[in-house]
């Protein structure tokens, strides 16, 4: 079968032209697209999200990730289940969430979706997960109960720049304009928290010592300085099954942030085997040499053509390393609103 390709912005208009590609669709993010297929087409999009979603497999990660967001103590214990792959059927029909945990005893379930980039369908995507789950539960209990099964839905976003989307469909409903009681309640559909790790203090991510809350912290990074910083202190409280997975974030973060190129050097350390601790050190020296190397050729670029520019160009090249604007002002004594333009000029 070939597969359809729509736009993001398609994705509902696909999942109701096309309910059933085969015995099952499976709707997967490429980019910026979503790929419509069969059950043996589909596979995991991107290798970030796959990490992140392997990470969540883990009851205590995933256990974290729930007190976080509803603020329980960390000490509260709770038993819960993972009923994502019960979920995996044709009802969904490609409708699938990350993870999907449920309380032991009770019909209370637990979504856990991760985005590392800003999802404006995510309200419309956690209400179809919602009504599938109490479907089922209700279907499986009958009359049994006299309760709904209650879904409480979290997006972990490890994305740059807070959250920004509708956190609920209500947000995004028609406004129904006629004058109501101040106590009139509207019902929220559709809603569910986020696990924003830019509203994360690093303190809080340092101190709850999970995996989850690690790798957040790296994500968290904004610059070279920071992840070296971050890598200083994670390192010496990372066990060693966690150390393969820790090297597959710190992929994607390189590659993400220095280009694929660039970061080819430091992902063969990695991958060959290079303790945590030497490879932050390397990475420690390489910043200083490049800081070092930036100053000379500034140097020199102004000998030959001017000060002016050549300084210019060295700020260029330290904004293309993700360099602190401190360190920048310091090296090249650019004034701050040339360095805005430099960044606009960039953009």
């Amino acid at each position: 079968m070939e597969v359809k390709v729509f736009a993001k912005k398609e994705y509902f208009r696909a999942m109701r032209l096309y309910p059933g590609v085969g015995k099952i669709s499976n709707l997967a993010e490429e980019g910026e697209k979503y790929h419509l297929g069969t059950e043996d087409e589909y596979e995991v999009h991107k290798e970030h999200d796959k990490l992140f979603k392997k990470i969540l497999e883990r009851l205590s990660e995933a256990e974290f990730a729930i007190k976080k967001v509803l603020n329980l103590d960390k000490n509260e214990k709770l038993e819960i289940i993972s009923v994502r792959n019960e979920f995996v059927t044709i009802d969904f029909r490609g409708k699938q969430a990350d993870m999907v945990y449920k309380l032991k005893d009770k019909d209370i379930y637990f979504i856990i979706e991760h985005q590392s980039t800003q999802d404006p369908d995510m309200a419309f995507r956690i209400l179809e997960y919602e009504v599938e789950i109490m479907d089922r539960a209700f279907k499986e209990n009958g009359f049994r109960s006299k309760f709904c099964a209650k879904v409480i839905p979290i997006v972990i976003y490890t994305g740059k720049g807070r959250w920004r989307q509708p956190k609920s469909v209500v947000e995004i409903q028609e406004e129904f304009g006629y004058k109501t009681k101040p106590d009139t309640n509207y019902a929220g559909i559709g809603e569910y928290n986020v696990l924003d790790i830019n509203e994360c203090t690093k303190e809080e991510l340092l101190e709850e010592g999970t995996f989850l809350s690690k790798a957040m912290l790296m994500e968290k990074a904004r610059s070279e300085d920071e992840l070296i910083a971050v890598l200083d202190k994670i390192i010496p409280m990372t066990k060693e099954d966690e150390k393969a997975d820790m090297i597959e974030i710190l992929r994607y973060i390189l590659v993400k942030d220095l280009g694929k190129e660039k970061a080819k050097k430091y992902i063969k350390m990695l991958e060959g085997g290079m303790n945590m601790g030497t490879f932050v050190n390397e990475l420690r020296a390489d910043r200083e040499r490049t800081i070092l190397s930036a100053k000379k050729e500034g140097k020199e670029e102004g000998r030959e053509e001017g000060r002016e520019e050549g300084i210019f160009q060295v700020a260029l090249e330290m904004l293309k390393f993700n360099m602190k604007d401190e360190d920048i002002l310091k090296v090249t004594h650019i004034s701050k609103k040339d360095l805005k333009a430099l960044k606009l000029q960039m953009a």
